[in-house]
């Protein structure tokens, strides 16, 4: 389970989940739910502890297949086609 997930599902704002954690903020919770910046390994550990194992170490690990972040930006190969300006 992701920490989106599970803060939806217990109801938690960031601010709530940075006090179960201790020691970090609710920005840097925000960061970490949606994806932007990933916990050091001391932290996701207390994530895992504090969602009692919900949220785990190998929750955070991405495939390569995976985006880096909950709203990727288009690429290329999602922007519409538009008629080339040489002929």
């Amino acid at each position: 389970m992701n920490l989106l997930d599970y803060m939806r599902d217990e109801k938690l704002d960031d601010d709530a989940m940075a006090a179960r954690l201790g020691d970090c903020s609710g920005h840097a919770v925000k960061k970490w739910k949606y994806g932007e910046r990933v916990p050091s390994i001391e932290v996701a550990a207390r994530i895992e502890r504090a969602t009692d194992g919900r949220v785990g170490l190998r929750d955070w690990v991405r495939s390569e297949a995976e985006p880096t972040h909950a709203n990727p930006l288009p690429t290329s190969l999602d922007l519409p086609k538009t008629a080339s300006a040489h002929p």
